[in-house]
């Protein structure tokens, strides 16, 4: 609906084009109507504004934008219920954009800026529940809940993972030689990567967690790393 009425030059406009297509007239009609109500009366005929744009052909081809009492004047030959219904559609568009205009411009700028952050939260939300990857999934619908937030959030896990310090509790081993062992047999993916063996938690300081494969994988060769280690 607020495509049909747009805000230019600090007012709520339409456009010939838009008439035309909302209301199914053929838009050379709708511009000659236009002129026409121009052409009457000096006073309509500031509510009326020559302009172009580019069609597909890419040649440029007239148009006209409206205000609301331009369009109301215009509308008027337009009747049916389909009409009527769409006339409705454009004075709720027109009180929509009009009280936009209104509103102090910071808090336009308020509305902007949380309109886009949930359309991009809406489409890291697509994105999460089209990937296959549970960790993946979790990662971006934490993404997504920091769009609507504005907020950092520390990430929950579903999955069971284990922080360095976990693994070394349960392993009886100092969690420096835990990180010089993964990095020795290159056990971690690439910053903000995951594989089998665990995944990065994108925090403010970015942290390995291990999965039960990735402790498995470091108890293997412990006692090799251990013995370099105490060298």
């Amino acid at each position: 609906m607020n495509s049909l009425v747009i805000m230019k030059d600090r007012q709520a406009v339409t456009d010939s084009l838009t008439v035309a297509k909302s209301f199914e007239k053929n838009h050379r009609d709708v511009l000659r109507s236009a002129r026409n109500l121009s052409a009457q009366n000096c006073a309509v005929k500031k509510m009326f504004f020559e302009s172009t744009y580019i069609n597909q052909q890419s040649h440029k081809q007239p148009m006209i934008y409206m205000n609301r009492d331009g369009f109301t004047l215009l509308a008027m030959s337009f009747t049916g219920k389909k009409a009527l219904d769409f006339k409705l559609k454009y004075i709720q568009a027109f009180n929509e954009m009009e009280k936009r205009i209104r509103q102090p411009k910071s808090e336009r700028l308020e509305i902007m800026r949380k309109n886009s952050a949930t359309k991009r939260a809406g489409v890291l939300y697509k994105i999460a529940m089209a990937t296959d990857s549970n960790i993946s999934r979790q990662k971006l619908l934490h993404k997504a809940a920091e769009a609507l937030t504005g907020e950092k959030l520390v990430p929950v896990m579903q999955d069971k993972y284990y922080s360095v310090e976990e693994v070394g509790q349960q392993l009886s081993l100092p969690t420096d030689l835990i990180d010089e062992i993964a990095n020795q047999i290159h056990l971690k993916a690439e910053y903000s990567g995951q594989n089998q063996y665990g995944s990065w938690i994108n925090s403010d300081i970015p942290e390995w967690f291990y999965t039960k494969q990735g402790i498995e994988l470091i108890d293997m060769y412990k006692f090799i790393a251990r013995k370099n280690h105490e060298r």
